[in-house]
């Protein structure tokens, strides 16, 4: 709306609209202040501002990496642990709400909601969710299965993320992160979410200590 004054061109505002904005979906009511919560059947994808969410009343959240999950979520809440399948989805971003996933994160963990985070089983995953998560925390991650994991493994992009690796290998990372940095290293493992899904790979829940 700012860039519509007189003397500026709309089309020249840099940004998406949505990206200042927090997607949330799922099947359980989504704690909204001063209106409507979102209820538990709707089928949508809920976008809305950091201080229209009424944090004190959220239990658990998952944040998703991919927008595909998001917006195909009711294919996603039944491969998930039956713990995590009462979560809020919250989607990481992917512009200015990804810079703000931080602060979002900090308040979930001042209003004590339990925080999971679903990302790609890949190096780059791992390192995202290590830089985001703390003790207190918790991710998704799949059932040990290689056969499985060889078949729908992108080997291109384990070669791409090496980067990414190597700085993950020299941190002080926790004990569940570097059992799974092997894990994927050892088998140049890199596989996305929708694979996971599409494939009903077993999904288990860990702690981030």
């Amino acid at each position: 709306m700012d860039t519509a004054r007189p003397g500026i061109s709309e089309k020249s505002a840099k940004g998406g609209v949505f990206q200042q904005l927090i997607s949330l979906a799922g099947n359980v009511n989504i704690p909204l202040k001063n209106q409507p919560d979102v209820p538990k059947e709707a089928r949508y994808v809920a976008s809305v501002e950091l201080d229209d969410l009424d944090f004190q009343r959220f239990s658990r959240v998952l944040i998703i990496e991919n927008g595909e999950l998001m917006v195909r979520w009711k294919d996603v809440v039944l491969s998930l642990p039956d713990e995590w399948q009462s979560a809020v989805f919250v989607y990481r971003g992917h512009g200015i709400n990804q810079k703000g996933l931080p602060t979002l994160i900090e308040c979930f963990d001042n209003n004590a909601v339990e925080v999971g985070f679903f990302y790609d089983y890949d190096p780059a995953g791992l390192d995202m969710v290590e830089q985001l998560s703390n003790a207190k925390h918790y991710w998704v991650v799949p059932a040990l299965n290689l056969e499985l994991f060889r078949n729908i493994n992108k080997l291109d992009e384990f070669l791409k993320q090496l980067e990414q690796l190597e700085r993950l290998k020299s941190r002080d990372v926790s004990a569940s992160i570097r059992e799974h940095l092997t894990l994927i290293e050892k088998n140049t493992l890199a596989i996305t979410q929708e694979h996971l899904i599409r494939n009903q790979c077993q999904l288990v829940s860990c702690d981030l200590r």
